[in-house]
């Protein structure tokens, strides 16, 4: 049994006309949504991140269970590429090198020009299994159950997460200042 698609079926070949629009409509309707994600979790290069979840997905499509499993395996991939991603910028800034700017894309520029600059400082400052379990429950809007099956944790520790997590958004970003991100 594959354990990330669910499946004990060998490939299916007879319909792949079928699966090829099914994996086009999910594209078109979801690849923005994963792009988004992927910058809410900190990635540099969230566009990349998307794109290369789904070829992941596209390669295992034939293998998947069910449909429905399309989607929760590309969130789960956007979230592991963001943590490797993250991952390995922080070992290249530790490397002694010549210091150079961080030129941001212009992707990156538009979406944090969008008055949200200040609450993606303050989601980064956050712990990242904190910052993931956020992400996931007010952007995603996904349920406890969800969360847990993406992250590949108990329920319990969403819970607690989430309550861990917004009591640290309450000291970072108190009432009375401008709130509107």
């Amino acid at each position: 049994m594959d354990t990330a698609t669910g499946s004990t079926r060998e490939p299916r070949t007879g319909d792949g006309a079928g699966l090829d629009v099914a994996f086009t409509d999910l594209f078109d309707e979801t690849f923005e949504a994963m792009k988004r994600l992927a910058f809410l979790l900190g990635a540099d290069d969230p566009e990349n991140i998307a794109q290369e979840s789904f070829v992941r997905l596209h390669a295992r499509w034939h293998t998947l269970a069910s449909p429905d499993l399309a989607l929760p395996y590309l969130r789960r991939t956007v979230v592991n590429l963001s943590r490797s991603r993250l991952r390995h910028l922080r070992v290249v800034r530790r490397a002694p090198r010549e210091r150079h700017r961080d030129a941001a894309s212009a992707e990156a520029l538009v979406l944090a020009g969008q008055d949200h600059h200040r609450l993606r400082e303050v989601l980064a400052a956050l712990p990242a299994r904190q910052r993931q379990v956020l992400v996931l429950r007010y952007w995603l809007d996904l349920d406890q159950n969800a969360i847990a099956e993406t992250l590949g944790i108990a329920v319990g520790t969403v819970k607690a997460t989430a309550s861990h997590a917004l009591a640290n958004l309450r000291k970072a970003w108190p009432d009375g200042e401008d709130a509107d991100a």
